[in-house]
């Protein structure tokens, strides 16, 4: 079997380069808040592609994008490919978002984060307040908010009168 190197077409290898160089050209000029934000996804007929992970970081790209283009013909970084010489003319943004799981997760996550925590004590309080009441959707309701403190015995409380009450 032939090693890895080997295996793969010089080209793609050459075109990863080239984007490597065009990503690190274009970290140099960009304010350092939208360097995360962006990467060189391809050049194709002289088209700079562009891609950012949200449309705040497209918009300022887009404002930015002549200031680039000066700075790539002043510099003449377009003469990076050596077989032939690429100017570029054009530079294409793109928003790709990061795939962090399906909309309903992130916003499943999203309703987690934002949700108000409360102390050890009111939780415990209605925990022992729901342990006393007959009505089984308000005794639910109660132990669903005492689920919010952040502790051990609260969710051994809750736990403990929903076995009771099976």
């Amino acid at each position: 079997m032939k090693p890895i190197n080997e295996q793969i077409n010089p080209k793609f290898v050459q075109q990863a380069k080239k984007l490597a160089q065009y990503t690190r050209i274009l970290h140099q000029i960009l304010p350092i808040e939208c360097r995360n934000h962006v990467q060189v996804a391809n050049i194709r007929q002289q088209n700079l592609m562009l891609i950012t992970d949200s449309p705040v970081w497209t918009t300022r790209l887009r404002q930015l994008s002549p200031q680039i283009l000066q700075f790539l013909r002043e510099n003449n970084t377009n003469a990076i490919t050596s077989d032939n010489t690429q100017i570029i003319h054009h530079i294409q943004i793109s928003t790709r978002y990061q795939s962090n799981g399906t909309r309903e997760q992130q916003a499943h996550a999203k309703k987690k984060q934002d949700r108000p925590a409360i102390s050890e004590k009111t939780a415990n309080l209605l925990s022992q307040s729901a342990s006393s009441i007959g009505d089984q959707r308000l005794k639910d309701a109660l132990l669903r908010v005492a689920s919010h403190g952040h502790t051990d015995v609260t969710n051994a409380t809750i736990n403990k009168t929903s076995k009771t009450e099976k």
